[in-house]
């Protein structure tokens, strides 16, 4: 994910943390007002708050959202705010997380990355300058280290480490081992990211669906747009148009002339509402059970 994907004040408005050392105390820092508490069964809590960053103990198979892990990670103690960053797909956040960090702790902050010989110089620059524009507040430099230890060798006393997930580029491959377990810290600790896709029920709005036993003359004065999805206790059961409300008789049931339902999951990416809003739009989203929670915006 580029920075400019990442919608960065929905980001903070919308953080949610789990029982652990240090998140609480993380999430805290990192959200705009309260974050929420999540239990155990964290697919449901996630939708439920709309949330878009999980703080949690330790980083997972659960990639619905976006994840930020506190390791030895006590704020009092950090004097300076580091995000190591590279060509993998978690460096954005990374950044942003970075950069949040050191606005709430009120300690300077940087992007740095590691270039282990001359040749990658030119490569590493432009990668950096990409993540640099999206915090341009934060000085970014390139450093000369062949190794991840040999990166944050180079870190000042107190300096707390940002780190993404392994995978994506030697660099961040480097500061994990078995088990994805982070073996190369910082003085003042570290935060791990993992960026997830934006999901369809973090930018879902709330629907204005018909009723199933609605005639078409009622419908044709409810109908706000070119479209809407038709409900049968609170099921997605169709869609209309307006079009065929049109055409057809009004004391019809407007059952009659539903097309068969065309939608999305709360969980799929916003990538798939697009291919279907080529279809209809507003695009219906349902949750599992089939019922309708939300529309995606045309």
């Amino acid at each position: 994910m580029s920075p400019s994907d990442i919608p960065t004040l929905e980001l903070w408005r919308s953080v949610v943390w789990t029982r652990g050392s240090g998140c609480a105390e993380l999430a805290s820092l990192l959200a705009l007002g309260e974050p929420a508490q999540v239990g155990d069964d964290l697919r449901s809590a996630c939708i439920a708050e709309r949330a878009r960053l999980l703080v949690a103990r330790k980083l997972t198979s659960f990639e619905l959202v976006s994840i930020a892990v506190p390791v030895e990670f006590v704020s009092g103690l950090v004097g300076g705010v580091v995000a190591a960053v590279g060509p993998g797909p978690h460096s954005p956040l990374a950044a942003l997380i970075a950069d949040r960090l050191a606005g709430a702790i009120g300690v300077s902050g940087s992007l740095v990355s590691a270039s282990p010989a001359p040749d990658q110089d030119g490569s590493v620059e432009a990668t950096l300058a990409e993540i640099a524009a999206s915090v341009p507040e934060l000085p970014a430099k390139v450093v000369r280290a062949s190794s991840a230890r040999g990166l944050v060798g180079t870190f000042p006393p107190g300096t707390l480490l940002v780190v993404g997930a392994p995978g994506g580029s030697w660099l961040q491959r480097q500061f994990f081992g078995p088990g994805r377990k982070l073996i190369v810290g910082s003085p003042a600790g570290a935060v791990v990211v993992r960026d997830a896709p934006r999901r369809c029920f973090q930018e879902m709005l709330e629907p204005d669906a018909l009723g199933s036993g609605l005639t078409v003359g009622e419908a044709r004065r409810l109908l706000q747009g070119d479209a809407a999805p038709v409900v049968a206790d609170g099921r997605l059961v169709g869609v209309v148009r307006r079009a065929a409300l049109d055409e057809a008789f009004p004391e019809d049931p407007i059952g009659s002339i539903a097309e068969d339902p065309v939608f999305v999951s709360e969980e799929d990416p916003i990538e798939a509402a697009l291919e279907v809003a080529g279809f209809i739009r507003p695009v219906p989203v349902v949750d599992g059970s089939g019922r309708l929670t939300g529309v995606m915006p045309a």
